[in-house]
């Protein structure tokens, strides 16, 4: 295990003093490794080593470095003779599921004290896992509906019973059934028909009989669209670097975005594509298919200037419910 390479420094008081010879195993120290399991990947880890400096001199820290996402939480400049320090770290939020192995190294300014090496081990589980993913994605239009199911599964020894599903939602309803009592749940989101246009992302709170998991958390992606309705609903073009679009014209093919104009159930669909920012040509081709528009977005190399833009793509459609959409863009020009 490669460790020193991933090492990242936490700053600790530096502190002067006179280096007198003594007992190089005057540090004494509670444990030198910890081990966790968590079935929670948001659960608190926080653990204190507890040092004691049994010598006649002054243990004084260098630095205290430990391997991601480790972080120190409280850490001990100095100890002196016959008294306690403390180091206490915690696993930061940048977590993954499965086994972990950490260290933490303390370095002293004592010439004679080698540096401390400490070990953190653990195991981040669910003993309750929602299959595919614990998130819904679920789009519909407005005015119908739509669903989506996960599945729960209980991989403990003990049956698991799911009571309060708590969402603060009222564009979608749940449905929890059992699939197989105690092992294996279905829960459905469906969305409701009176839902209002707009995407929308909650989460989903499942309190259940698990000690270990007392709580599952899903997120609820929701989107409803209109009748009408243009996709992407943003354009972001990124950095435009002019200097090099002017040298090779060519480039602006990789920067020009392509803009679909969607009328659901649409015959003789109308749009016409209009923009009040000068760095951008529009050219607009309507489907065979009669109820989709394809908007090309394309970069003018020649009038281009240094700096940020922002405006709007402005689509009137011969929709008389929708006449107009307006779809955001954004850049910067270097």
């Amino acid at each position: 295990m490669r460790l020193l390479s991933c090492l990242t420094l936490s700053p600790v008081l530096l502190l002067t003093g006179s280096m007198l010879a003594a007992d190089p195993n005057r540090l004494q120290v509670s444990e030198h490794s910890f081990s966790y399991e968590i079935f929670d990947p948001t659960q608190a880890v926080e653990h204190t080593f507890h040092f004691h400096n049994t010598g006649t001199d002054t243990i004084q820290v260098e630095r205290v470095a430990l391997t991601a996402p480790l972080r120190v939480d409280k850490s001990f400049s100095k100890i002196p003779p016959h008294q306690e320090g403390q180091l206490t770290v915690s696993l930061g939020s940048a977590r993954q599921l499965g086994e972990y192995e950490g260290a933490i190294e303390v370095t002293f300014k004592n010439r004679d004290l080698l540096p401390l090496w400490l070990t953190i081990t653990g195991r981040i589980r669910r003993v309750i896992e929602v299959r595919p993913t614990p998130a819904f994605f679920v789009e519909t239009m407005r005015g119908q509906t739509n669903s989506a199911s996960l599945e729960i599964i209980n991989q403990d020894v003990e049956p698991l019973q799911i009571g309060e599903v708590d969402h603060p939602s009222s564009r979608y309803q749940l449905k929890l059934a059992a699939v197989e009592r105690g092992r294996r749940y279905r829960l459905d989101l469906v969305m409701r028909s009176d839902a209002k246009p707009g995407r929308q992302t909650e989460n989903i709170t499942l309190l259940t009989s698990s000690k270990k998991q007392p709580r599952i958390v899903i997120q609820a992606n929701t989107n409803v669209r209109d009748r009408v309705y243009a996709f992407p609903e943003s354009i972001d073009l990124g950095l435009i670097k002019s200097w090099r679009l002017k040298s090779n014209p060519g480039l602006t093919n990789l920067i020009n975005q392509r803009l679909m104009v969607y009328q659901e159930g649409g015959r003789g669909f109308e749009v016409t594509a209009l923009t009040d920012l000068d760095v951008l040509k529009l050219g607009a081709e309507r489907s065979h298919l009669g109820d989709r528009y394809e908007i090309q977005v394309q970069v003018a190399a020649n009038r281009l200037a240094p700096g940020p833009f922002r405006g709007f793509i402005r689509i009137e459609t011969n929709d008389p419910d929708f006449p107009a959409l307006s779809v955001p863009v954004q850049g910067r020009v270097e």
